[in-house]
């Protein structure tokens, strides 16, 4: 019988500490989801220039996320350039390297990239825009609003305008 009673305590308890985890993501979710967070505009006052961008004003920016720690952003931002070999001057690709505690060296995501190599030195792409993924690709208009937000598993023959 005692087993049996220490049997139904554990229970109990697996099934309090379950409830509590469950109250707390549903808590994390809905205070991640009401929160406001700033509109993504572009040049980001907080990003640090590694590489200044080729060309002036294009029409649009199309500006990738990229953790160089991440092969799935780094192969996204691979098949991007490939892509952007094509690119008329309609279009300039860029980096904003995201989730880097010390200054990078801009040679990571190597060299080339019309819109230029930005450093996210603050976090702002996180904590002031709310982004999350790896990977996407933000693309802004010349005067630095942003047009629309591309997944990293997102087509871009779709996207393209």
């Amino acid at each position: 019988m005692a087993s049996g009673t220490l049997a139904t305590q554990l229970n109990r308890i697996a099934l309090w500490l379950a409830a509590a985890l469950f109250v707390a993501l549903g808590l994390f979710w809905w205070r991640e989801r009401t929160r406001h967070y700033e509109a993504p505009s572009w040049p980001l006052e907080a990003a640090v220039s590694l590489v200044n961008p080729i060309q002036s004003i294009p029409t649009e920016r199309w500006i990738v996320a990229v953790n160089p720690e991440c092969s799935h952003c780094m192969s996204r931002l691979a098949e991007l350039r490939r892509r952007s070999a094509a690119w008329t001057a309609d279009r300039a690709l860029g980096v904003l390297l995201v989730d880097v505690k010390q200054r990078p060296d801009p040679l990571v995501v190597g060299g080339g990239l019309d819109a230029g190599v930005w450093w996210d030195s603050l976090g702002a792409w996180r904590s002031r825009w709310g982004h999350r993924v790896y990977g996407e690709t933000l693309v802004f208009e010349p005067g630095g609003s942003l047009v629309r937000v591309i997944a990293p598993s997102g087509e871009l023959d779709a996207a393209s305008p």
